[in-house]
């Protein structure tokens, strides 16, 4: 997925700030496709308020590793999708992965958040156990419904029969708080409370801060999402209150209050905020809401803490895959078991809950009810028997020299394509254990080393019950990528959110990143040729502003030095194809240190 010149701008910002630590505001925003910024803005909501009063419930400062997977309303991988998480940010390869290492999070609280072209914003909140992974679905917001600023209503089925209704009363504005007037795009999904598949669509978690700024976890109703967007493709947001109609589950319209607390998904903060009231008129509940993004009608319930790890109760290990559903008062909350067998969360305290485990085929293979209750932070260990043996596959996985991968991951799909599981690889080893419908299983193997971008040829194993599976990331050059050699040394790759472009007559620029810094390259000259090192460009020249690897550069000392980088374009064609920048020489580290550097960027060209 190419960047438009916006985007340009915004990742090659973000790979500055990263990398020289000039952090202008407290909250990096980028370009997405439902923006938080005026919603923040002009509904009311104290984000500050409720970031003061998270602080009390977070936790201390932690690092953890997370893989994270970002899919469509098809179940499809999303490939360039931004996923933000801690202080880092990654963009989904092909598979829609992201991968995570040492990220700074909370002890009881990280926060994920993902945006693509073209999709709603997602999220997820996770109670870090060290190594977690994660789904977010994105909604696509091109199968939207028109209607006019002045006003009007929109509907969408649900699969019970009631419709959700959105009654506008007219007034919109966009993204700089200025009257819209026209056509608007209206874009509406409903969320069944009681659906598994919630778990990985809905924002956040079933977490939230109430009205009097206390924690606590959510029992829903039914959530909605809306999006507004303008003929142009700007974010837009009503200026007038709207009536929103969700249907009841009706599953829960026997004990369905008369009237339940509203709450809108707050993006800056990652938690869901009492806002409103919703009244049950029977068959719905209705309430009037004054902007729109994510909506849910909730009961709320004091919180702790919780996570259990699944183990096969013959051998001991870990179970993956495995879904866990909780279920009290008419409310269902789902997990599902990461690598390690474990899964985490929020769950309502001092109530009497259901326990179930789930294997593959749709079996509950295990019920603890009752569950709880439960007045602190609880973590256990729940031994299983499958119905068939468990199922393991482990190995080794080496680059292209054979050494063992340090940053990468591997996916494990059965042969219908459905994943089963992803391993962080940071030792050169990976293993995956679960459960089968039925044996021998048919286990398909992807993965990729982060550090080089060479990928693992697919590979197929039958376990029956296991197998091993030793890889090797040595399948071809990434499409793009910036790498250079320091000092003769190893080469080193740039291959995350890699762009670039020309700004007529003569400026350009071209950007990729590690998982931990970034190289910008810019110049003021676009014909072919070699040029000098000049940080001023007051010449015809190019220059590094910033640089991936571990020591940075200093662009300013390594003007005029003896020796300094020489670049060489070798190719610039139209949009679409590559540009190629060969370069070498001498330049400063931002140590003062004289270093030498030889290596080449292989762009494409975005506009």
């Amino acid at each position: 997925m190419k960047k438009s010149l916006k985007k340009y701008v915004t990742l090659c910002s973000l790979v500055l700030i990263s990398i020289l630590a000039c952090q202008k505001e407290e909250q990096i925003v980028q370009e997405t496709s439902s923006s938080n910024q005026i919603t923040q803005k002009y509904e009311g909501v104290d984000s500050d308020e409720i970031k003061n009063a998270l602080q009390h419930y977070k936790g201390r400062e932690t690092e953890g590793n997370f893989i994270g997977r970002v899919i469509d309303d098809n179940q499809q991988p999303i490939a360039g999708a931004i996923v933000t998480l801690g202080n880092q940010q990654e963009i989904t390869d092909a598979n829609g992965i992201v991968v995570f290492f040492g990220a700074i999070v909370n002890e009881n609280f990280a926060y994920a958040q993902a945006s693509a072209a073209g999709y709603t914003n997602g999220s997820r909140v996770m109670v870090p156990t060290g190594n977690d992974s994660f789904t977010i679905q994105l909604f696509s917001i091109e199968n939207s419904q028109i209607i006019e600023s002045s006003g009007g209503e929109v509907q969408i089925d649900t699969e019970f029969g009631e419709p959700v209704t959105v009654r506008f009363n007219g007034g919109f504005m966009d993204e700089n708080g200025n009257p819209y007037y026209g056509a608007v795009n209206v874009s509406v999904n409903y969320l069944d409370p009681l659906a598994a598949e919630t778990a990985n669509t809905m924002p956040g978690e079933l977490y939230g801060i109430d009205a009097n700024f206390q924690e606590v976890v959510l029992g829903s109703y039914g959530m909605v999402n809306v999006a507004l967007v303008g003929s142009g493709g700007q974010n837009l947001q009503i200026t007038n209150p709207a009536e929103l109609e969700i249907p009841i589950h009706p599953a829960q319209q026997a004990t369905a209050p008369s009237q339940v607390p509203m709450w809108s998904f707050n993006e800056d903060t990652g938690v869901w905020f009492e806002e409103t009231v919703a009244y049950n008129t029977g068959s719905h509940f209705v309430a009037q809401v004054n902007h729109f993004s994510f909506w849910n009608c909730d009961a709320p319930f004091p919180v702790v803490n919780f996570d259990a790890t699944v183990i096969d109760s013959g051998t001991g290990a870990p179970l993956a895959g495995l879904q866990v559903k909780i279920t009290y008062g008419g409310f269902a909350r789902y997990a599902y078991t990461n690598s390690s067998g474990v899964v985490s969360g929020k769950i309502p305290s001092n109530q009497t809950m259901i326990l179930e485990i789930i294997d593959e085929c749709g079996t509950v293979i295990h019920t603890i009810n009752p569950f709880g209750p439960y007045s602190g932070a609880t973590s256990i260990t729940i031994p299983v028997t499958l119905a068939t043996a468990p199922v393991s596959v482990s190995g080794t996985m080496v680059d292209c020299s054979g050494v063992p991968v340090t940053n990468g991951y591997v996916t494990y799909k059965n042969s219908a394509g459905q994943l089963l599981g992803t391993f962080i690889v940071t030792g050169g080893t990976h293993s995956y254990s679960g459960a089968a419908c039925a044996l021998p299983l048919t286990v398909i193997l992807d993965g990729i080393d982060n550090n080089t971008g060479q990928a693992v040829s697919t590979t197929t194993v039958i376990a029956n019950p296991t197998a091993t599976a030793n890889l090797i990331a040595c399948g071809g050059t990434p499409s793009e990528y910036i790498r250079y050699s320091i000092n003769g040394g190893t080469i080193q790759y740039d291959i995350l959110y890699p762009g670039g472009g020309i700004q007529p007559p003569n400026s350009i620029g071209m950007y990729a990143s590690n998982p931990t810094l970034g190289t910008y390259m810019y110049g003021n000259v676009v014909a072919l040729g070699t040029y000098p090192f000049d940080h001023s460009l007051s010449i015809p020249a190019l220059a590094f502003e910033a640089f991936g690897d571990v020591n940075g550069i200093d662009p300013v000392a390594t003007t005029g030095t003896a020796g300094a980088i020489q670049f060489t374009i070798t190719n610039m064609g139209p949009v679409g194809t590559y540009m190629d920048v060969s370069f070498s020489g001498n330049y400063i580290d931002a140590s003062g240190v004289l270093r030498t550097i030889n290596g080449d960027a292989h762009i494409i060209r975005d506009f």
